[in-house]
């Protein structure tokens, strides 16, 4: 049975805004290891420590442990504290009070400690003024509430270190809030959410006719709260020996009192004690504190620290997706914390997205694990996704998947399909050599998956050759590709009577072997990228993905008059420069995107800077001289991410440059240099060719030789041989 006692610390309700007080939730949790008589064993150890505590400071249980009503027992509870302080840490650890046992029983279980504290920002879906007031954080003690539910949601649902929780006992202390009756406000906000005034046992406060005293935690907002997590979880498997939600009783001694509070007694020193040593100037810095002393008390590895912010709502997701099996959501979600701008965010990658991760990788069940996998290469086709976020998925489950697979403990067909995205992963980031291992993966694999899926992976294997520069080799793979999807077009169109259809197929072939061609600066690729648009729907992405390549095609041939006519497909209708912008900023968005916003915005800005520069004017021209808050202001912000942004952002230094604007421009060529921090040699080699176009520009020869040696040793780097200035020439097309 796990017992859980809690308490608290600072202010919830903001009414000293002033104070640098840490406002946190914190207490124990206690595992008897099955043995329940243990637990009721430990309630007699508690007591008798405390017992000897006050004792030796010269007080009585349990009144030395807080300042009475009066007043009157200030320097006994200071001389308690001072003792709990020295000795809580052999209590937790090893049941003992000066090395002397304090029941006839030996402990068999274990103290966890935990905590939450509230970040300066919290949680910001709690805030806001159009928030209903019945969730907003700053209203009546609703932050309070969801502190303490978030608590115990995460100690007993889905905690990290205890995930199979059967049995549980609650002792959780009630609350009051203490108002002055001048804040009308603030006051009328309890009353408006139904709470009550305090009732107090025996006589009321002196102070009653000034102040309003208003009853906040009681056991039914936690019945509700844990019977609501409860079914939302589908635990009705679990039992709830007790749930004991008490004032803390400070009075003379009371033995059956103190008894059933003995828990709750504990959490209130392990607050005060850990609040009382508090060092550092934040939240982030009390955290650290605060998680290291709990690990002095009790030596252990598994206490539960957290923050209440919007890194701990990323944690909770992904934590809540993995125990639902869905390991690819879970490692999105991780991904995503890593570059949340959270103060908290380092303290989560430290202690907690490192255990979601060895837990995938030790703990994937095994259906859930083929599932992940079809999930994470149907995510890597998916439109506007992150490339970085690939490849970090990849690297976290390669090592399992490689292990289930030689251990016979995963379906072959599940392997292809993880290898198949991770070989789409390596080729949007340029990482030619791990590319290379995920094809060989796949063409060992690939007597497991259909025809039609394997063809899909030769057309990544012509794009792979393409980033290492051998566009010959890419272009020989593409035409086979042709032939063979051409032969099953043909195959299905008999079988099914219709033999004019067209085939998604052997459109992708015919466009892969168009960019093959565009490459090697071959007429076929318009006929091929042409004739490759008849075979999709008209509103598919294949269909805008093949149209986006013919108009990079036409922009390296400078035919703006086929470029026009093609343009006003793809953005809607729209001939006009500013028209076409605003187009593509709203249909590359939502749940399902016209075309992937990045690269839209990619044709769009080459085209205007190579074929249409007059047309950069007036707010059009505003827009792309500030282009992060352009995309702000679409609220596309998240597509300012990795490929091909390194070249978004040459043309965007090039466009500032030529509108006289060098800092800007300068800033651009920064950004274009920083925005793929991992990227692999084609990556290294496109920004180094952007720097050497740039410094063409602005007539630094001597950068311009600099980026030429940086583009052939990137170009050694991908296995390939070709001296400089033909790997200069061979970053064209969709490089350029």
């Amino acid at each position: 049975m796990i017992t859980i006692a809690l308490d608290e610390n600072g202010d919830f309700e903001g009414l000293n805004r002033e104070s640098d007080e840490a406002t946190f939730l914190a207490g124990l949790l206690y595992d008897d290891n099955g043995d329940e008589m243990d637990t009721a064993n430990e309630r007699e150890r508690i007591i008798a420590y405390y017992q000897n505590v006050c004792a030796k400071a010269g007080g009585h249980f349990p009144e030395s442990l807080h300042i009475s009503h009066a007043g009157n027992n200030g320097s006994y509870v200071a001389k308690t504290k001072k003792e709990v302080g020295a000795s809580l840490g052999e209590f937790l650890r090893n049941g003992t009070y000066q090395k002397k046992a304090l029941t006839r029983f030996p402990r068999r279980g274990k103290y966890i400690l935990f905590m939450q504290i509230k970040s300066n920002q919290g949680k910001r879906t709690l805030q806001g003024k159009d928030l209903c007031e019945l969730v907003k954080d700053d209203f009546a003690s609703n932050l309070y509430m969801h502190m303490a539910e978030d608590v115990v949601s995460r100690l007993i649902f889905h905690n990290p270190h205890r995930p199979e929780i059967r049995k549980v006992h609650f002792d959780l202390p009630t609350r009051m809030v203490v108002l002055d009756n001048k804040m009308k406000d603030k006051i009328n906000e309890y009353y408006q959410l139904g709470y009550k005034d305090y009732k107090f046992d025996k006589e009321e406060p002196r102070d009653n006719d000034k102040k309003k005293y208003l009853q906040i935690a009681n056991d039914n907002n936690y019945r509700a709260a844990i019977s609501r997590e409860i079914i939302a979880e589908g635990r009705t498997d679990i039992e709830v020996d007790r749930m004991s939600v008490n004032s803390i009783y400070y009075g003379p001694a009371n033995e059956k009192k103190t008894r059933g509070m003995a828990f709750l007694y504990l959490a209130d020193s392990i607050c005060s004690l850990l609040n009382w040593n508090r060092t550092g100037n934040s939240p982030v810095d009390w955290l650290n504190c605060f998680a290291e002393q709990a690990h002095d008390l009790n030596g252990s590895s598994q206490n539960l620290f957290f923050a209440y912010d919007d890194v701990d709502v990323l944690f909770d997701q992904a934590w809540r997706a993995y125990e639902h099996g869905d390991y690819c959501t879970a490692l999105q979600l991780s991904f995503q914390a890593k570059e949340s701008p959270s103060k908290f965010a380092a303290f989560y990658q430290e202690h907690w997205f490192p255990l979601l991760e060895n837990a995938i990788c030790h703990q994937a069940e095994k259906d859930a694990l083929v599932a992940s996998l079809t999930h994470f290469q149907q995510y890597s086709y998916s439109e506007n996704l992150q490339q970085d976020c690939l490849i970090y998925i990849f690297e976290k489950l390669r090592d399992t998947v490689e292990s289930r697979l030689s251990e016979g403990q995963l379906d072959k067909s599940a392997a292809f399909e993880f290898y198949d995205a991770g070989f789409s992963a390596c080729n949007h980031t340029g990482h030619s050599e791990m590319a290379g291992e995920c094809f060989a993966k796949c063409k060992e694999l690939a007597s497991a998956v259909d025809v039609e899926m394997y063809l899909r992976t030769l057309n990544k294997y012509a794009v792979w050759r393409n980033d290492v520069l051998d566009f010959e080799a890419a272009k020989e793979v593409a035409e086979i590709i042709v032939i063979y999807a051409d032969e099953l077009r043909q195959m299905r169109g008999k079988l099914f009577g219709n033999e004019t259809a067209g085939s998604v197929t052997y459109g992708r072939a015919l466009s892969q072997c168009g960019q093959a061609y565009a490459f090697l600066q071959d007429t076929q690729a318009e006929e091929s990228f042409v004739e490759a648009l008849s075979h999709f729907n008209k509103s598919s992405a294949d269909y805008f993905i093949t149209l986006s390549y013919l108009l990079h095609y036409y922009i390296e041939q400078g035919d703006a008059k086929k470029y026009d006519a093609y343009a006003a497909v793809y953005f809607g209708g729209e001939n006009d420069a500013q028209k076409q912008f605003d187009f593509l900023m709203k249909a590359g968005q939502g749940d399902k995107p016209r075309f992937t916003l990045k690269f839209a915005f990619f044709v769009f800005l080459k085209g205007l800077c190579k074929l249409h520069r007059d047309r950069v004017k007036g707010n059009l021209r505003t827009d792309l001289l500030d282009i992060e808050k352009t995309f702000r202001r679409y609220h596309a912000e998240d597509q300012i991410n990795g490929h091909p942004w390194e070249i978004v952002y040459k043309y965007l230094a090039i466009l500032a440059h030529q509108q006289g604007k060098e800092d800007i421009a300068r800033a651009y060529m920064e950004k274009s240099a920083a925005i793929i921090k991992n990227g692999g040699p084609i990556i290294a080699a496109i920004v180094a060719n952007g720097k050497r176009e740039f410094a063409q520009l602005t007539g630094d020869g001597e950068a311009v030789s600099q980026a030429e040696r940086d583009i052939a040793e990137a170009v050694r780097e991908s296995g390939n041989e070709l001296d400089g200035e033909e790997a200069v020439k061979r970053l064209c097309y969709m490089y350029d």
